[in-house]
């Protein structure tokens, strides 16, 4: 899966609707996406969005990316989470502007822990 944990919205000057900021039909690549937060403001109360992002990242693993975008709080939560679910290691998926491509980066926050 795809984790995009909220997908930024503008205002459309023609229709006025609110249509998306990114275009993420190139995360098909990578898998099925999932958008985890709706659009709009992420509560100042921290702990709806923790209990949000900990319902939809509960079977975050190995196979599995994340894309941060939106609010930067939800992106720290939603990533603290992944690595909680998956033994301290995620990936990501960056947008590269220049190559108009998502690159994956493989985070794994205890390394150390690994090499015994």
């Amino acid at each position: 899966m795809v984790y995009i944990v909220q997908e930024p919205v503008k205002r459309d000057p023609v229709s006025g609707d609110n249509v998306s900021m990114f275009d993420f039909r190139k995360v098909l690549d990578y898998g099925d996406p999932v958008v985890c937060l709706p659009t709009g403001r992420v509560s100042l109360s921290p702990a709806p969005t923790v209990a949000t992002l900990r319902d939809k990242l509960r079977n975050f693993c190995d196979d599995d990316y994340l894309v941060p975008t939106g609010d930067p709080s939800a992106i720290a939560i939603a990533c603290a989470i992944a690595c909680d679910n998956n033994l301290g290691k995620m990936k990501m998926l960056k947008w590269d502007k220049e190559s108009r491509r998502y690159i994956m980066l493989q985070i794994d926050i205890y390394p150390e822990r690994r090499k015994k």
